[in-house]
């Protein structure tokens, strides 16, 4: 069986990708799922929470725990540092990153690709955490956003 695909918060919100998107055994976690809350029409927020707690009874969902918190923490303070060998990033940097370094953990966790339009701050991650995989959802999809 292939890995699972994890998509993160910016593909669910784009039209383009969100039906091929239905066809793959997708795992989420429980980050990507406090992104769409913040930005899901009041009525469609309870809904979307109980969907996401049957997919961690289904074992597709995921949620950090302390390790994951512990790893993060070291992961930033080498981007900090600049042990990464992409030079020091500064702590403004440092804190946009916390969540998308935890949505990493759980794709690494969860043995997933990981498919985000935000490729950029993913690749600073993925200096520390070697075994992230992730992709673009044009390079994924094969199609790019209309």
């Amino acid at each position: 069986m292939p890995n699972p695909v994890m998509l993160d918060a910016n593909i669910y919100t784009n039209q383009t990708y969100r039906e091929p998107a239905l066809r793959l055994r997708l795992c989420i976690s429980s980050v990507v799922v406090q992104e769409l809350l913040v930005i899901a029409p009041k009525e469609k927020r309870e809904a979307l929470s109980r969907e996401f707690r049957e997919r961690l009874l289904s074992k597709d969902g995921i949620v950090p725990d302390v390790d994951d918190w512990l790893e993060v923490g070291k992961c930033l303070a080498a981007l900090l540092a600049g042990e990464s060998g992409r030079g020091k990033l500064s702590k403004e940097e440092i804190s946009t990153l916390v969540k998308d370094a935890l949505i990493a953990r759980s794709a690494i966790r969860m043995k997933a690709t990981l498919i985000t339009a935000n490729t950029d701050d993913f690749a600073k991650i993925k200096t520390v955490f070697k075994s992230l995989a992730y992709k673009s959802p044009s390079e994924f999809f094969g199609q790019r956003q209309r």
